[in-house]
C-alpha cells in the first residue's frame, strides 16, 4: 500500500533530500515549495514518477488550504508532514540591532506557518494508521543546551527563538494527541551547510543532514512531543 508523505520548504537544501530519500523508499512524496517554477524543477531534476509537486505558501493560510486541496485530490490521507519550510532572516545582526519586521517575519513563517501547516493537516495524518507529524528545528532552539554552549553559538533572536516557538508548538499538540496520535516531534539535523546560513563551510551535507530527520521519523519508538537530535531526545 502507497504511502504519502509532504515534504514543505523542499525545492532545494536538507526539503529536497528528504524528498529524495522517501521516493527511494517508496513513498508518493508531494514536494512542497512556495515558487512554482523552482518547485517543478526540483521535481523534474529527481526523476521519480511518485513526487509531485505541491505549490504552499506557508504564511498564507489560502495557499496552505489550496495545498491540502491538491493533495485531496490524490489521497485522502497523509502518513508523513514534515514542517521543513523555514528562514532564518538575521544572520550576523546582534539583538539589540534587530529590526521589529525581521523579527516578526521569522515568527510569520517559521512559527505561525508551522502552526497553520500543523492545523489544516493534522486531519489528513490523523486518517493514517501512523501518522506522524515533523517539524525541523535548530538545537540553537534549546534553552537549556543554547545555555550551556553545548551547540552552535549563533545568537540568532529571530531564528533561534522562532524555532524555540516550534519546539513549544510540539510540546502542546503532543499533549493534545497524547497516546491516541498521530505522533509530533521535532528533529534538528544539526549544522548543516544549506542556503539557510549561506552554504557556511564544515557542517554535514543536505544527504546527511536529511539522513538524521528520517532515521527518527521512519523508526518504530514512539517520540510524541519530543525534540530529537542525531544521539536522540534533547532537554528544551
Amino acid at each position: 500500500m502507497t504511502k504519502f508523505a509532504f515534504v514543505t520548504g523542499a525545492n532545494k537544501g536538507i526539503g529536497y533530500e528528504l524528498v529524495r530519500q522517501l521516493a527511494e523508499k517508496e513513498y508518493h512524496v508531494f514536494l512542497g515549495a512556495r515558487n512554482e517554477k523552482l518547485g517543478q524543477q526540483a521535481v523534474q531534476s529527481l526523476g521519480f514518477s511518485k513526487v509531485s509537486f505541491v505549490l504552499v505558501d506557508i504564511s498564507d493560510i489560502q495557499s496552505v488550504h489550496n495545498a491540502k486541496n491538491k493533495i485531496l485530490e490524490v489521497t485522502d490521507h497523509l502518513d508523513l508532514l514534515i514542517n521543513n519550510a523555514g528562514i532564518a532572516p538575521d544572520f550576523n545582526i546582534l539583538p539589540s540591532e534587530l529590526q521589529v519586521e525581521t523579527l516578526r517575519s521569522a515568527f510569520d513563517i517559521n512559527f505561525f506557518g508551522t502552526f497553520q501547516m500543523i492545523q489544516a493537516f493534522l486531519p489528513l495524518v490523523k486518517k493514517s494508521q501512523r501518522g506522524k507529524i515533523v517539524n525541523v528545528t535548530t538545537d540553537m532552539a534549546s534553552q537549556t543546551m543554547f545555555d550551556n554552549g553545548e551547540v552552535g553559538q549563533l545568537n540568532l533572536l529571530g531564528y533561534n527563538s522562532s524555532k524555540t516557538a516550534v519546539n513549544s508548538l510540539t510540546l502542546a499538540f503532543g499533549k493534545e494527541l497524547g497516546e491516541s496520535g498521530p505522533e509530533i516531534f521535532g528533529v534538528t539535523p544539526g549544522f548543516t551547510t544549506t542556503d539557510l546560513n549561506g552554504n557556511a563551510p564544515g557542517g554535514k551535507t543536505t544527504a546527511e543532514g536529511a539522513q538524521i530527520i528520517l532515521n527518527h521519523t521512519l523508526s518504530e519508538i514512539n517520540y510524541n512531543g519530543k525534540i530529537l537530535d542525531k544521539n536522540g531526545v534533547i532537554p528544551w
